[in-house]
């Protein structure tokens, strides 16, 4: 009984559990540290979010999957007790350019648990889907996971003694924050056009978009590393001919990439750059919401 007092008096009784998605990391964890980790091919890093949000470095190591797993994964349960962890899988996913997949009420979150009635036909088993309608037009951004890599990935997070508050795929979440903030003028006056360019821990997606509609994309996971650009500038070099010349480029990455935005304004001369990196970016993401 006198623990739940207590509970009421200090409001923990009134918090959402830790596991419950539909609530915001902050009103999960609010007062907590918990990590966001970074999977990729051959490579695992993490940072650590504290209670209020500020983001610290935590480390970065490379090499087979299960080893670096072992290696790191001691270091987050250190910085954060408790073992809660947002991850970021930064291979093996497909962003792709849909039309017409269906567009009934409630759709973005169907797909989660009923995939087949909103992709029909496109619909592939063993996959794990989620996907963002264009409010001006009849497409859509698709994002596909194989189940059993999923399973896999929440089963070496579970073997170590950790815990996944959410997993999702972190180029994905930058590119809808990208759109987010800068599709923000609807009506005649307000139709945009613009090159998103997005990255995440050497993962890229561009995506073109011409007064309102999105013409094109292009996506590769661990594309670059960021002491050699020339792959993602390699990546972007056909969209240079294919959009205006006032056209401006919005570039969202999780953390700074040293020298890109100065690359893209050689790709790019004349195009405005709208940069929407700042240190830390996906973590602040995660966190609000």
């Amino acid at each position: 009984m006198l623990q739940h007092v207590q509970s009421v008096l200090n409001f923990s009784a009134f918090r959402p559990e830790p596991d419950d998605p539909s609530f915001s990391w902050k009103s999960r964890f609010g007062g907590r540290k918990t990590a966001l980790v970074h999977v990729g091919r051959s490579s695992l890093s993490f940072t650590v979010i504290d209670g209020k949000g500020k983001v610290t470095p935590g480390r970065t190591e490379q090499g087979e999957l299960k080893e670096v797993f072992s290696a790191i994964c001691p270091l987050i349960e250190e910085e954060a007790p408790g073992g809660w962890c947002a991850v970021s899988l930064d291979s093996r996913y497909v962003i792709s350019l849909e039309t017409n997949l269906s567009r009934k009420k409630g759709s973005e979150e169907a797909i989660r648990k009923d995939p087949r009635s909103v992709l029909h036909a496109r619909f592939e088993r063993g996959k794990r889907y989620a996907v963002t309608h264009n409010p001006e037009s009849n497409s859509s951004l698709l994002v596909s996971f194989e189940e059993e890599f999923l399973k896999k990935i929440e089963s070496m997070f579970k073997e170590e003694g950790l815990k996944v508050g959410r997993l999702f795929c972190g180029t994905y979440v930058l590119l809808r924050h990208a759109l987010s903030a800068t599709n923000n003028k609807k009506g005649p006056e307000g139709a945009a056009s613009a090159l998103y360019i997005v990255c995440c821990r050497g993962c890229a997606c561009i995506l073109s978009q011409e007064k309102d509609s999105w013409m094109e994309l292009r996506s590769r996971p661990e594309v670059f590393e960021e002491d050699n650009l020339q792959p993602l500038l390699d990546l972007l070099e056909p969209f240079r001919d294919r959009i205006a010349t006032t056209t401006p480029l919005v570039l969202a990455c999780d953390e700074p990439v040293e020298g890109l935005p100065e690359k893209l304004a050689e790709l790019f001369p004349g195009r405005p750059l709208n940069d929407l990196t700042k240190p830390g970016l996906l973590a602040d993401l995660v966190y609000c919401t």
